[in-house]
């Protein structure tokens, strides 16, 4: 079977009040995350219209990969941490490369 990157893209809105702690976050969530075996991309943007607005962009080795960076510690702390800062659930989605 052929080597493909898994691509993983995370949208998510925050409260009102919370970009700036909510961006202090995804900054530390990256450089962690950037230090993970099988990590290819780790980049997190915050919208310039809506400074709520925040996606983030990794690519993977391998789905195993990012179920270990899912599954790390310091994911999970984040996850913890910026719960009640967001204003909706994130949207997680995976994709591969097609052409």
């Amino acid at each position: 079977m052929e080597e493909r990157t898994v691509h993983v893209v995370t949208t998510m809105m925050t409260r009102p009040q919370a970009p700036e702690t909510f961006a202090g976050a995804m900054r530390s969530l990256v450089e962690a995350g950037r230090e993970l075996p099988g990590n290819r991309r780790f980049e997190a943007y915050q919208g310039t219209s809506d400074p709520r607005e925040f996606v983030v962009i990794e690519a993977w080795d391998s789905d195993e990969a990012a179920d270990a960076h899912l599954g790390a510690d310091h994911t999970e702390q984040t996850f913890v941490a910026i719960g009640p800062l967001l204003e909706q659930p994130s949207a997680i989605v995976r994709h591969v490369r097609v052409a």
